[in-house]
């Protein structure tokens, strides 16, 4: 799983990258700034962990939150129904609970339709990781989510 977690890890680096380089710094735009080095650290030590050992640990989840309220917008509270879809899917056993508060934080950071695009993003990185990587779908193997949903979600941050 190394080699796999390692290409995962690295589908957000090329918008981190892309993004930081465009900021003009000014002095109102350092919470902005702030907010989206945190949020991606987070997302990809999430990443990192969910390879590792199949969890998203709740400061994880927390600090994402959080970082939200370095630019809050309240229109972004919409943002908490994008992950009813993935809470139902934990209901029926199909995930862990972690991603689903991932899925929220996110959703407060982003709001709904950027966390939906982010979602959809990210699925279709993990359907394609499942297809091309893996071989195809088999069962009802445990892989982690955070790696795809975070390329996803950090698309959406960047994406205009």
């Amino acid at each position: 799983m190394p080699a796999r977690a390692g290409i995962a890890l690295i589908l957000p680096a090329p918008w981190l990258v892309s993004g930081i380089q465009g900021v003009a710094i000014q002095p109102g735009q350092i919470l902005a700034l702030m907010q989206i080095i945190l949020f991606a650290a987070l997302l990809l030590a999430a990443a990192w962990i969910d390879c590792r050992r199949h969890i998203i640990p709740d400061i994880l989840n927390l600090g994402i939150a959080l970082s939200a309220l370095l630019c809050f917008r309240p229109a972004n509270l919409w943002g908490l129904l994008a992950a009813v879809p993935f809470l139902i899917a934990a209901m029926g056993g199909g995930m862990g609970g972690g991603d689903v508060k991932m899925v929220a934080a996110c959703g407060l950071v982003l709001g709904f339709w950027d966390t939906i695009f982010g979602c959809v993003i990210g699925l279709l990185l993990m359907l394609c990781s499942c297809l091309v990587i893996s071989g195809g779908l088999r069962g009802k193997e445990a892989r982690p989510m955070a790696p795809f949903l975070s390329a996803g979600f950090l698309a959406a941050y960047f994406l205009p």
